[in-house]
């Protein structure tokens, strides 16, 4: 029955939107995929005529966290390409792709004492996104791919901080996962995914005036988003909770813990907003049922089988003029185990390259400090 839930969305979505297209023609999961300054062209490919596009990106990113000491701290090193964009069969059909391979590399200590060495940019390759299926201009994108479980969460997608504590799918992406995502033109919003493993299945409903990631200026979005996997909130360096978790379930999940109960589900309005080109703020505010596990309890095991209660999570980010210069950005948040504040300043070279520097103060855990630097080819 599980199975049939994105395409009962698909179904629903339809039934009430015969005569609403989707939003434009510039791309539905791949978003703005049209745009000729969106990464390098594949030409072979590309037919922009018969909007037909595709092209690559490449990324190299670096990363450290320090902890209460420098006895405490975590470095890493990324390196990823990613293939992405549309071949049309029809004026109204495409085939539509989203390949990302990442690369890791980390080094990490604990109170002195080395817990992850270097091993000469060879420690990981992995899959950040699979994704692939088809695209209507007219009835959304269905596709077979690794994501997440909801979407609307990712409008928080800003500096290193904003999605961690928003109660997202402990999970995070995973494969196996059949996924609908339609932008209509009336600017209605549905996406859903099933996990064909963990049978873990999301919700988003929403309204936006323009996709999540182009930043486009004086765009707002507001979603209602539901799904029924594991909550998680970021307690400080190096620590989390985790709901709807059991030691003693069959209850598969997508983490190393099975569920506790398949229909625990975490609820979520979240909304953003872009100023022009000057800001953006995104809110996440989400709720899961607790059980009677105390706040100490929760803290000190690390997982509850219940779920987290409420949480609020707010960023909001200063765009430099020209996507040059310094670009501040504080995230607060609090729910029912700590309250948190992370200032972070960014300086953009250019819309590809940027350094950020962070801190992160919490009520409950160990506080932290963040250098990243980030290059897009």
């Amino acid at each position: 029955m599980r199975f049939f839930y994105p395409f009962a969305i698909l179904a629903l979505s339809v039934s009430v939107s015969t005569s609403s297209y989707a939003k434009n023609k510039d791309g539905n999961w791949i978003e703005n995929y049209l745009d000729r300054d969106n990464g390098s062209e594949i030409s072979r490919f590309t037919d922009i005529e018969n909007n037909s596009r595709w092209y690559y990106n490449l990324r190299f990113q670096g990363k450290s966290d320090i902890g209460k000491t420098i006895d405490d701290r975590s470095s890493g090193l990324e390196a990823s390409l990613r293939l992405r964009g549309k071949t049309m069969f029809t004026d109204d059909l495409g085939f539509t792709g989203d390949f990302w391979l990442k690369a890791k590399e980390n080094y990490a200590k604990a109170d002195g004492v080395r817990t992850n060495k270097y091993d000469d940019l060879d420690e990981e390759a992995a899959w950040e996104n699979l994704i692939f299926g088809l695209e209507s201009n007219r009835f959304g994108s269905l596709v077979y791919g690794k994501h997440t479980a909801t979407w609307a969460g990712l409008v928080a997608d800003i500096g290193n901080y904003g999605v961690k504590n928003i109660q997202a799918d402990a999970g995070g992406k995973n494969a196996g996962k059949v996924l609908y995502k339609n932008h209509f033109e009336n600017n209605l919003f549905v996406h859903s995914s099933y996990d064909l493993n963990s049978e873990i299945y999301g919700l988003d409903l929403g309204y936006q005036t323009a996709n999540i990631y182009p930043f486009r200026p004086d765009s707002y979005g507001i979603y209602f988003s539901a799904y029924n996997g594991q909550p998680f909130l970021n307690m400080g360096y190096n620590s989390t909770i985790m709901g709807n978790a059991d030691l003693n379930s069959d209850i598969k999940s997508d983490t190393a813990l099975n569920r506790h109960d398949d229909h625990l589900f975490t609820y979520s309005i979240s909304g953003y907003k872009q100023f022009g080109f000057k800001g953006r703020i995104a809110t996440v505010i989400a709720y899961s049922d607790r059980n009677d596990d105390s706040d100490e309890q929760v803290r000190q095991r690390g997982y509850t089988a219940g779920g987290l209660g409420l949480s609020a999570s707010t960023t909001y980010l200063h765009i430099p003029e020209g996507f040059k210069g310094w670009a501040p950005l504080v995230t607060a948040s609090h729910d029912e185990f700590t309250n948190k504040f992370t200032p972070q300043m960014q300086y953009w070279f250019d819309p590809s390259m940027r350094v950020t520097l962070g801190y992160d103060f919490t009520s409950h855990g160990e506080n932290s400090a963040h250098a990243e630097f980030q290059i897009d080819l």
